[in-house]
């Protein structure tokens, strides 16, 4: 659309008879141009170069010259149609001006047409036609000074209404006193809450984003990013003066069940939620702490059980189950508290409260461990970002409650193993011992801090088994769900039986440790008997000096021993240790009238001697007295 020609007149300002003073002058320029601090040089440069163009003629002219150069290239019918539409427009404007003018021109006539008679001819048809002429008269109307009645009833009204606003007044600075009061008071309660937070120790700040608003930092400082964020909330005035804290109440917690078969035998929650919704502020921001602690527990044993999945770990939702053995498993619910322990083992109990302390215990362990190496030399900046480990919380709490298990295995077998030893009379025991640097020499894992070094280091436990000629075998336990052991280990000490040697072995499963315990046990009887042979034949040769027979261990490994006379083998005694019961055999040599052999065995029931015409039950018989009168003493 074209722009309209038009001519702009500047119209120079009258100078002023009185000099203006320096601060009308700077309020003059404030308002005209704005403030100082919005002056630069480019302003200033474009406000004198607008100047000039305007006093400058030619350059005034140049818009309009430019405009003339643009109608030129204007074809001559949009020229001309360009005039008319502008000659209408101009034309319709004209007799708008001109209607407003007659019709004032027509009112003033009627006015002064009843004293001026010429006026008549000033107005128009239509309104002669309208109207009758000096219908329209004006008058000047003198004040009457009111009666002495009026202006009593006029001071009436006016006291009145002054009386009746200043009750109105009153009134509202009443009630703008009342609620300043109240208002007051709840800024007075506001602040005294605030006050008794700080000195409770809690960190009270403002936001940088609005200095207004205040609000209370209740998270851990060394948690992870995104928790150490949401540790922050706003502190809400309510209606009441009362402090709120502006977040959703979060009332879950991680609690810990323990499952035998399919019932639940144990359980345990951190601690009882209160229910009572008029809680103080300090009570709803130990809950908000308390429900982040949690939260980010939760978040830490998810990462951790992903890792380590290989260890019978499972993640479904808000529920982890880890399988401790074939019959039972520890299930970790993030929830509210609805269940009850009543009614359930105490011992399960216990260990569940173990578990859910113990993992509280370990994430703050981390935290200050976050703490202790932010406070170090940061390591050397590299381009690729350095993965955030995953906390151990589950694996030393998992390590523990499997080493116990494996440690009550191993002393039920144990002492199950050892029972027909000591219905024979012999004297072998098993205790439990500290521990000891020999056991466990193969396992250096040393605790980087002193903070639960009991949880966090390998569970140990160290066993001495004592056997017969004054031999000890130390049986070491030990249980780690990390580098170097990834579940548990037995070790056993080296033992000297003379004819053989049982080396410093290390088992990675319980059936080969119970394997090597027997074959330990059975290398011990064969060394009793060699001893107790060699006791009798040390007695055999002071009394008979050509007797030249003489027992000797065979085969150590398999229990053997051979008495040998004249280079030729006559009688075989085999041991036999198994899982509920020992036993000693004897074979003769074969002949016609001697039993082809005889076998002792000593179980947890008793003993029982069989040969060829049967078993018979022995009651009270020792294995030294079978060994030196039942078999050495018929040599």
């Amino acid at each position: 659309m074209p722009e309209s020609k038009s001519i702009s007149l500047l119209v120079p300002s009258e100078l002023s008879s009185q000099q203006q003073n320096l601060q009308a002058q700077i309020q003059q320029i404030v308002s005209q141009k704005g403030h100082f601090r919005h002056v630069t040089e480019q302003s200033l440069r474009i406000d004198i170069q607008g100047k000039k163009s305007a006093n400058d003629p030619l350059t005034a002219d140049a818009p309009a010259s430019a405009q003339d150069d643009k109608d030129d290239d204007e074809t001559p019918q949009k020229h001309q149609e360009r005039l008319w539409k502008r000659r209408d427009e101009m034309l319709e404007r004209l007799s708008y001006a001109q209607n407003e003018v007659l019709c004032a021109l027509d009112f003033v006539s009627l006015l002064i047409s009843k004293q001026s008679v010429p006026a008549q001819s000033s107005m128009s048809p239509a309104l002669k036609e309208a109207v009758p002429i000096g219908t329209l008269a004006t008058h000047v109307l003198q004040n009457k000074a009111p009666s002495a009645a009026l202006r009593k009833q006029l001071n009436l009204a006016s006291q009145g209404w002054r009386s009746e606003s200043f009750k109105f007044a009153s009134e509202k600075l009443s009630k703008a006193s009342t609620k300043l009061k109240a208002e007051a008071e709840k800024e007075s309660k506001y602040w005294a809450q605030i006050a008794d937070l700080t000195a409770r120790g809690w960190p009270v700040s403002r936001l940088p984003r609005d200095a207004k608003a205040i609000g209370v930092h209740f998270g851990f400082p060394e948690a992870t990013q995104q928790f150490r964020d949401r540790g922050f909330a706003l502190l809400r005035q309510l209606d009441d003066g009362t402090v709120s804290l502006d977040i959703p109440r979060r009332r879950r917690r991680l609690g810990v069940s323990i499952t035998r078969g399919n019932k639940t035998t144990g359980m345990f929650h951190f601690r009882e939620i209160m229910k009572d919704q008029d809680t103080n502020i300090d009570q709803q921001i130990t809950e908000a702490r308390d429900s982040l602690f949690e939260e980010e527990l939760f978040y830490e044993i998810s990462r951790e059980a992903r890792s380590t999945a290989n260890q019978g770990i499972t993640t479904r939702g808000q529920h982890i189950e880890i399988a401790l053995d074939a019959h039972s498993k520890l299930s970790l619910l993030f929830g509210e508290d609805n269940g009850s322990n009543e009614s359930m083992s105490p011992q399960d109990n216990e260990t569940a409260e173990f578990v859910g302390t113990s993992l509280r215990l370990l994430l703050n362990a981390m935290h200050e461990q976050n703490l202790a190496r932010r406070s170090q030399r940061p390591p050397v900046m590299t381009l690729k970002p350095r993965p955030i480990p995953e906390y151990a919380l589950i694996r030393p709490v998992i390590g523990h409650l499997r080493h116990r298990t494996q440690l009550s295995a191993l002393l039920s077998y144990c002492n199950a193993l050892i029972q027909p030893f000591a219905k024979a009379g012999l004297p072998i025991t098993l205790e439990t011992k500290e521990f000891s640097a020999e056991v466990f020499k193969s396992l250096k894992i040393e605790s980087s801090a002193a903070i639960l070094a009991d949880l966090v280091l390998p569970a140990k436990t160290a066993l001495e088994l004592t056997l017969t000629g004054g031999r000890r075998m130390q049986i070491g336990l030990a249980t780690f769900l990390g580098s170097p052991l990834y579940g548990s280990r037995f070790e056993t000490s080296e033992v000297d039986f003379e004819f053989a040697i049982a080396p410093f072995s290390q088992h990675e499963t319980f059936e080969a440790f119970t394997m090597f315990v027997r074959h330990a046990l059975l290398l011990n009887l064969v060394a009793h008997i060699a001893s107790l042979a060699t006791k009798s034949a040390t007695k055999t040769r002071n009394t008979d000096h050509r007797d030249s027979r003489n027992w000797k261990v065979s085969s150590p490994h398999i229990g053997e021993l051979t008495l040998w006379e004249a280079g030729e083998a006559i009688k075989k005694i085999q041991v036999a240790v198994h899982a509920h019961s020992i036993s000693v055999k004897l074979t003769p040599k074969p002949t016609h009238d001697a039993p082809k052999h005889i076998m002792w065995s000593w179980t947890t029931q008793g003993s029982s001697k069989a040969d060829s015409s049967g078993v018979a039950r022995a009651a009270g018989m020792k294995f030294d007295d079978v060994v030196i009168n039942e078999i050495l003493g018929q040599t």
